[in-house]
């Protein structure tokens, strides 16, 4: 084979432009390859000589294939007998160095090369054959994935001749081009039992079937079409897939990166951050996914919430102290216990300027300090001044909007009981509103609606899960213990009502959005024609569609459990908010304070009682001998 004529094929086959560069590889074992190198640099100036002997160089290879620049296309002309070519190809396979930049033109007879190429490159990777048929004619063929030798032409040429163009389909086609068609292919996803994103079916017989679900809508209709079909893989950790810090990549993902599947499909997040968790005393690092697959655009955007066991309903027989909390409670107390001396001091000394200044009156009635009659402690009983005793008690009488005895003769005291009526009847027509409102309508704990109240709820004992791996039997633990469980919105809902029925509540408050996206292997040359699919998809609203078509049937599966229980959800019916009538349960703390005040009573008899028989015996025994 002359130089020349070879030097003259691949100008014809790779017609190099402005954005390309050539990187001729060869091990001495052709002929012409001398000529060949020495023609194309003279005529191409991008051109780079690499020599494959004894070994190819594997550094030299990486940067060859890893080096690029904006819009270049790199064409790879490997020269080399058929051991060196296989060994090239299987470095390239084992260090993931294909790339949809990089177009392959081998030289070599068409049956020792073809399937070796086709079975250690990546999907997309381009390759095309010179098979020689003599000295002058030339066979040229293309291979690529899951499709054998296409011949797309010959080439004549002898020395000094011009060869004839006679290729019938482009050596290199547009690979958006052709992917829109995958000719019936039979693709593996990597999927787990997840509905209704990827709902699965196992058989008696260990087969695994697709049921149901969003995922499985989009994965028929991609099919459909760009004419494949599908077959479903489950991972032996039945993992979605993380990247750990020694670099394995578990669940879904990894038998996408170790190409056991085509991709994968199931509410998988597009993780674009280093993440890490800490179990069992040790910090796991989580890498992102996209260090190690190419993810589609998203075809769903969920947001992140809090979903906690749901609230239970306060226990009712103490309503009659929930409008006010513990602290109004004791001001209020501490307030109608200080009106009354209040009131008294401001009689006082409206008392006392009134006898001072009084110059009508001669004589005048005063008590100094504390008298005792009979036991009892009276503050300055004087004539027309009433005693605090009586002040305590008409504030209280007040409060409870029964009116005050006491006449009013100053405008002092006026205006202290003036701002009292109006105090009590604001509180008062508040309690009663807020009172009815709790005894008529269920009344549920505290919940959790954004962070700030995850953090305040620690102190109820609350924990906080984070789902560091990829089980969704997570969910079990809202139920099992006080547990608020941090996930995405849907999901969590969905898995909810699944696993623990609608004793769930899920947090108003939204947070960290992520989405879901189709994982595919880095440099996958189809994912251009699946992005333009799911952008149809989710602007015509089917996937919007697909998910209430689904989240309706598990409503549906629920929906008796949650006529049993309203309320105890974060979506309560009307039903349930509906004012219903009064019972016992309802007015039980009326009940307990009446006893407590009738105890009160009985206790202060009692201290009264031995009060006066261990001040007075004879007037006890008096007053026996006399009954009897």
């Amino acid at each position: 084979m002359e130089g020349v004529i070879l030097s003259s094929l691949v100008l014809f086959l790779l017609q190099p432009s402005q954005h390309t560069e050539v990187i001729i590889i060869h091990d001495y074992t052709l002929p012409g390859v001398k000529e060949l190198a020495e023609s194309f640099s003279e005529r191409w100036a991008a051109t780079t000589i690499l020599t494959a002997t004894p070994a190819p160089d594997l550094s030299q290879l990486l940067v060859a294939l890893t080096s690029f620049h904006t819009n270049d296309l790199r064409y790879m002309v490997l020269l080399c007998s058929a051991n060196t070519t296989w060994t090239v190809f299987d470095m390239v396979s084992r260090y993931n160095l294909e790339s949809r930049r990089v177009r392959w033109l081998v030289l070599g007879e068409e049956g020792k090369l073809s399937d070796p190429i086709i079975h250690n490159i990546r999907e997309g990777s381009l390759v095309g054959l010179i098979a020689p048929v003599n000295s002058y004619l030339f066979k040229i063929l293309l291979s690529f994935v899951n499709q054998e030798n296409q011949e797309v032409g010959v080439w004549r040429g002898r020395s000094g001749e011009k060869g004839k163009n006679s290729l019938d389909h482009p050596l290199f086609p547009d690979l958006v081009n052709l992917y829109r068609n995958f000719q019936g292919r039979q693709l593996v996803v990597s999927t787990v039992e997840n509905w209704p994103f990827f709902g699965l079916k196992y058989l008696k017989n260990g087969t695994v079937v697709i049921d149901s679900g969003i995922d499985i809508n989009i994965m028929n209709n991609l099919g459909f079409y760009l004419n494949f079909t599908y077959q479903v893989q489950v991972p032996a950790d039945h993992q979605w897939g993380a990247v750990l810090e020694d670099g394995t990549v578990t669940g879904m993902v990894g038998e996408v990166v170790a190409r056991r599947a085509h991709f994968t499909i199931n509410q998988l997040s597009i993780t674009g951050n280093h993440t890490c968790s800490e179990t069992h005393a040790r910090i796991i690092h989580h890498y992102s996914r996209e260090t190690v697959v190419d993810f589609s655009q998203p075809y769903f955007t969920d947001s992140t919430t809090i979903t906690s066991k749901a609230p239970e309903e306060k226990n009712r027989s103490l309503a009659v102290f929930y409008p006010f909390s513990p602290i109004l409670w004791i001001i209020l107390a501490l307030v109608t216990l200080l009106m009354g001396p209040l009131g008294y001091l401001f009689s006082r000394v409206h008392h006392q300027l009134t006898q001072t200044f009084d110059s009508t009156h001669n004589e005048r009635s005063r008590n100094v300090g504390p008298s005792f009659d009979s036991g009892r402690i009276k503050w300055g009983s004087e004539p027309g001044l009433r005693g605090v005793e009586m002040f305590c008690f008409n504030m209280f009488r007040t409060i409870i909007i029964q009116g005050n005895l006491l006449p009013a003769s100053s405008w002092p005291l006026r205006l202290v009981f003036f701002s009292w009526y109006a105090f009590c009847v604001i509180m008062y027509a508040v309690y009663a509103g807020t009172l009815t409102a709790y005894l008529t309508k269920p009344s549920f704990d505290e919940v959790i609606d954004s962070l700030e109240d995850l953090l305040a709820a620690r102190d109820r004992g609350v924990v906080a899960v984070v789902l560091t791996g990829s089980s969704n039997e997570n969910m079990l633990k809202i139920a099992e213990k006080n547990t608020a469980f941090i996930s995405e919105r849907m999901g969590s809902q969905i898995n909810a009502l699944r696993y623990i029925g609608d004793g769930f509540y899920q947090a108003r408050d939204n947070f960290l959005p992520q989405s879901y996206g189709i994982a595919c292997p880095s440099g996958a040359p189809y994912i251009s024609t699946l992005n333009l699919m799911l952008g149809r998809m989710v602007q015509a609203g089917l996937v919007g569609k697909w998910s209430k078509d689904e989240v309706a049937k598990i409503k549906q599966i629920s929906d008796q459990g949650e006529k049993e229980s309203q309320g105890k959800s974060g979506n309560v019916g009307q039903d349930g908010l509906a004012a219903k009538p009064l019972a016992l349960d309802h007015l039980q703390g009326a009940f307990y304070i009446l006893g407590c005040g009738a105890l009160l009573a009985a206790n202060v008899l009692l201290v009264e009682a031995f009060g006066y028989s261990s001040s007075c015996p004879h007037f006890i025994n008096h007053h026996v001998s006399k009954s009897c």
